[in-house]
């Protein structure tokens, strides 16, 4: 999962309504305003017994766990090679991490206002400090509306930092006669769909030098590519590539890095890592070949076997460059701590 305090936005920016300006105050005519105050109150006064009375952060995290790590294993991993069994036991074996990270990082807001991320970093962790999640505001709220005892409206968020808008609803119920509780949050995939946009935006921008320098040294000249046949029992096949190249540099290189990207019809991306060994090799222009196995198990590799390739459909990325003296060229797979 690539490398984001998502959770904090229904925990800390939806409990934390009061805030927000005072026609969403008035638009909230069909749910007791009192309770909303309440919630603010409590933060401002890092009163964590009164927040948690008034925010069910366990139904709002086993909610959000379920609705973000289920689409972020999807994205991840082939629903065609892991059995329904596997992808419950993958979902379960990160739950756990992600709603104790998302816990200490209310925990924490609730007390101080803050958020205090360890040195060494949990896969949540990670994810949420990346998000910059106090970089978000509520831009609008709409009228809540109750139906079969919850009161329901939708939020929408703008996040100032990544620059991007996002809409999650939230439900509340009653706990007594005055009282209203913020118990769920729905709608995150609105966040990863925007997020994911916006960080890859910013990590490409990140990569942008660093990319121009690689393609001065190793000068990407063009690529053809076939599929042949792999194992003797022809149950799979490879996927070869010859790649013109010009190599400019009085730099002795020991190995060039990439990744090969090749998109399905649906646009799924299906990427394998490559290495060339450029030791003791010539300068100039000249040609490299990289052999990719097919698997017949992985969708896009499928769809290449059965439907060969088109030219759009294929993706030659140089990610590093590895130098005889240990040096390298690198782009950024994730963001730099």
């Amino acid at each position: 999962m690539k490398k984001l305090l998502l959770i904090l936005i229904p925990l800390i920016l939806l409990a934390g309504l009061g805030f927000g300006a005072l026609r969403a105050y008035r638009q909230m005519q069909s749910v007791p305003i009192n309770s909303v105050k309440i919630i603010r109150e409590s933060l401002e006064k890092h009163d964590a017994e009164t927040f948690y009375k008034f925010f069910d952060a366990d139904r709002v995290l086993e909610n959000a766990a379920q609705e973000i790590l289920t689409a972020q294993i999807n994205s991840e991993v082939n629903s065609t090679t892991y059995s329904t069994q596997d992808m419950e036991n993958i979902y379960n074996s990160r739950k756990v991490e992600f709603i104790s990270s998302a816990k200490a990082a209310l925990n924490d807001y609730v007390s101080s206002k803050k958020i205090n991320f360890p040195e060494n970093l949990s896969p949540t962790q990670k994810w949420l400090k990346d998000s910059e999640i106090n970089r978000c505001s509520i831009k609008n709220i709409s009228k809540f509306v109750i139906k079969d005892g919850k009161a329901h409206a939708k939020v929408e968020f703008y996040n100032s930092s990544l620059r991007f808008n996002f809409e999650l609803e939230i439900f509340m119920e009653k706990f007594d006669k005055k009282h209203w509780r913020i118990v769920e949050v729905k709608n995150f995939e609105n966040y990863l769909v925007g997020l994911n946009r916006a960080l890859k935006k910013k990590l490409e921008s990140l990569n942008a030098p660093i990319r121009e320098k690689i393609s001065d040294i190793f000068v990407t000249k063009g690529y053809d590519a076939k599929v042949i046949d792999g194992d003797e029992y022809g149950f799979s096949k490879t996927l070869r590539l010859t790649v013109k190249a010009d190599v400019k540099t009085d730099k002795p290189l020991a190995k060039i890095i990439g990744k090969i990207i090749i998109v399905d019809k649906n646009g799924s991306e299906g990427v394998t890592p490559f290495e060339i060994d450029m030791a003791y090799k010539p300068k100039g222009l000249q040609n490299f070949t990289v052999d990719k196995v097919l698997n017949p198990f992985v969708r896009e590799d499928a769809d290449a076997m059965k439907h060969g390739l088109r030219k759009s459909d294929l993706h030659v990325e140089i990610t590093e460059i590895i130098f005889m003296d240990g040096t390298n060229l690198k782009q950024f797979d994730e963001f730099p701590q």
